[in-house]
């Protein structure tokens, strides 16, 4: 199930497109997947199991993505919070799509208390 959104005088994709600098895909499971590995579908990032790159420990499960005009941002949830992560490669430096694994400087992120 989606969620549709309509506005007034953007009925479709290339609506959108012409008015903003977003690109729009119509994802299918399954269907359609990026051809270089550094691009991820969000859809296959909810969810992923979050460990700490340093010490291998489970650290949470990615619940979110943000998409910033500076940087993409993922939210780990870990231990009843969420926990901001700039989805770059110092601080993510290993996905691993096949096992639905990713791997993070904890050290770095992880929250005082």
């Amino acid at each position: 199930m989606g969620l549709l959104l309509k506005f007034e005088g953007l009925e479709t994709p290339e609506d959108v497109r012409s008015r903003s600098r977003w690109l729009i895909y119509l994802e299918e499971k399954d269907s359609w997947r990026p051809d270089d590995p550094g691009v991820f579908l969000i859809s296959e990032l909810i969810g992923m199991a979050v460990f700490d790159v340093d010490t291998g420990a489970k650290v949470g499960d990615v619940s979110c993505f943000y998409e910033r005009p500076g940087q993409d941002i993922i939210g780990i949830l870990s231990g009843g919070h969420e926990v901001l992560c700039p989805f770059v490669d110092p601080l993510v430096p290993k996905v691993d799509r096949s096992r639905r694994e990713m791997f993070v400087r904890w050290s770095v992120l992880e929250p005082l208390s």
